[in-house]
């Protein structure tokens, strides 16, 4: 994980193109927008007008639900065209680059997910980035990470794996006591202006402690 934090570190001080820079500079492998999840069953599309539409490409077997395995570029048909589809992170870190295609899997007949398969053990970290505005405070950014956890933690695949949230934020906003919390001392700071980007992690998100709150809610 200390490899993959200087790769990221280094990608945050030296360039606004954080992943691009990390695929020309880091010995792993980085995918920008990776899908995480796929809508399994019809009946979960709500809008009339793509329902029709994800018919018209075969996105539903007979039975009405989704296929377990796309392709690369189904999955960019899928982001483009039909966002509302899938869930994706901000970023993938892979040991080996990626080939082939996307494999899901729901885990009860009707949810409302499949969800990613690491089958070939690929996946080393996600990473998630978050920016504040100066009127944000300390409640509002322990519920973002909060969102983002609790939905990760819901991918078996992205549980068992590591985690990185890099935040932005005014250099005025109080976040330490946030980081601490559910990062203990995994948490490293680059200044930039006005503003301060931190880079917080674990080594694998299913530690992270969400029992209790900084914040009371």
């Amino acid at each position: 994980m200390n490899r993959i934090i200087c790769d990221i570190h280094n990608a945050e001080q030296n360039s606004r193109k954080t992943i691009e820079f990390l695929t020309q500079n880091s010995s792993y492998y980085w995918i920008a927008d990776y899908p995480v999840a796929v809508v399994h069953e019809k009946n979960r599309i709500e809008n009339a007008t793509t329902l029709t539409e994800l018919e018209e490409i075969n996105y539903f077997d007979a039975e009405g639900f989704s296929k377990k395995s796309y392709t690369q570029q189904e999955i960019r048909l899928l982001k483009n065209t039909f966002p509302e589809t899938l869930k994706t992170v901000y970023c993938i870190c892979l040991t080996k680059q990626a080939k082939g295609e996307y494999f899901f899997r729901e885990k009860f007949e009707h949810d409302r997910w499949k969800k990613i398969q690491d089958q070939t053990f690929n996946m080393e970290a996600f990473v998630e980035s978050s920016k504040f505005k100066d009127s944000d405070n300390s409640e509002m950014i322990e519920t973002c990470l909060r969102d983002i956890m609790r939905s990760a933690k819901e991918i078996p695949s992205l549980k068992a794996i590591g985690f990185v949230w890099i935040v932005t934020l005014p250099k005025d906003t109080k976040v330490i006591d946030i980081l601490e919390h559910y990062f203990g001392n995994n948490h490293i700071f680059i200044e930039k202006g006005r503003k301060i980007t931190y880079i917080a992690w674990d080594e694998r998100l299913a530690n992270i402690n969400m029992r209790q709150f900084v914040n009371t809610p």
